[in-house]
């Protein structure tokens, strides 16, 4: 192998910027997490709206999970980040900017949580109607149904399609660099223009990114599959 080769094909370069990896990754992490938060509640906002009564309610969830549902993780994050401060800005009349970390939360938020919206959906469909009128014969309140009824049922109902979607979620935050938020792809292809080197480099992240994404999934699953056992034993 010649030494121009060889040279090429160092991965000893990508732990060589370790440290700057890592704060990338770590930025990876807070998008998902803020992402996550946001889509969750988003979510249960939207499927609590679906399965309501009135007719106005129901066409508003349906509407947020068909916009968000089928819109483009790339799309939806260049849209945020460019033409959305442009769409307020002209309401306000001034020039608005969004930060990247805020765009990239936002955009994820609200595409998942069309996703997560239907996870909670069917959730709440699958409760027996006598838990529910057992619970409304026992004097207790919407809100008390909600928490102690139907919360816990639908989280233990959505479980396994929830730890999809995360794990979807968190792969979605490898396009964020789309619009410089310093995330590790970000900082993978500000270093390779540095080094030239993109094979080691590129190689290094997706391996990275493979194995976290294998030992959260695993772990995660055998949690669940762990806790949905205990609760129906």
């Amino acid at each position: 192998m010649s030494d121009s080769l060889r040279e090429v094909l160092d991965v000893g370069v990508f732990w060589e910027y370790r440290a700057v990896l890592l704060r990338g990754l770590a930025v990876n992490f807070y998008v998902f997490f803020a992402a996550a938060a946001l889509a969750l509640g988003l979510g249960l906002a939207a499927a609590l709206l679906r399965v309501s009564r009135f007719r106005p309610f129901r066409a508003v969830g349906t509407l947020h999970v068909e916009i968000f549902r089928n819109a483009p993780d790339y799309v939806m994050i260049v849209w945020v980040h460019f033409v959305l401060p442009l769409l307020i800005g002209s309401l306000l009349a001034r020039r608005l900017e969004l930060n990247p970390f805020v765009s990239a939360v936002v955009a994820l938020g609200f595409v998942y949580s069309g996703y997560f919206a239907e996870t909670f959906r069917a959730g709440i469909e699958a409760i027996p109607v006598g838990h529910l009128e057992a619970a409304r014969a026992c004097g207790m309140s919407e809100r008390q149904i909600l928490w102690r009824i139907i919360l816990p049922q639908v989280v233990r109902r959505m479980l396994p399609e929830s730890i999809n979607q995360f794990i979807s979620l968190f792969k979605a935050t490898t396009i964020v660099s789309l619009i410089a938020v310093p995330d590790l792809m970000y900082q993978v292809s500000m270093i390779t223009q540095q080094e030239m080197r993109p094979l080691p480099l590129y190689t290094g992240a997706a391996l990275t990114y493979f194995v976290i994404i294998l030992l959260a999934g695993s772990a995660l699953r055998a949690f669940a599959e762990r806790w949905r056992s205990r609760i129906l034993a």
